[in-house]
């Protein structure tokens, strides 16, 4: 009888080992699927942050563009300072402006005068 007794105990224990391994592995499992919840929604959610990112290097290019930008027109001053012809010459240019004394012949096409219709008598 005694192993019997002994058989008996130790499917008690093979019971009991399956039933803690099933436990671990439930809260396993719950604890995955409570993380995965986690990194999908809410404030630091994997969506958001990869979202954050792909506008971080958006404005990381609209910096160096506008970077470049702000290097072409310090070009620009600086060439402005050092030549006084070339602001003479957007002056003339873009301003139309003259220097004092200076006559402006303008061409331009001629534009035919439209005949005045008379009313009939």
């Amino acid at each position: 009888m005694r192993t019997g007794q002994v058989i008996s105990g130790a499917q008690e224990e093979l019971a009991q080992a399956r039933a803690a391994r099933k436990r671990r592995l439930l809260f396993i499992a719950m604890l995955a699927i409570l993380i995965a919840a986690l990194s999908v929604g809410g404030n630091r959610s994997l969506v958001r942050i990869y979202r954050m990112s792909k506008n971080r290097a958006e404005l990381h290019r609209e910096i160096e563009r506008l970077k470049q930008g702000n290097q072409g027109l310090a070009r620009e001053v600086q060439s402005l300072t050092a030549d006084p012809g070339q602001v003479e010459s957007i002056a003339r240019e873009d301003l139309g402006l003259i220097k004092p004394g200076e006559v402006v012949y303008e061409f331009g096409l001629v534009r035919p005068t439209p005949v005045p219709r008379t009313a009939p008598r």
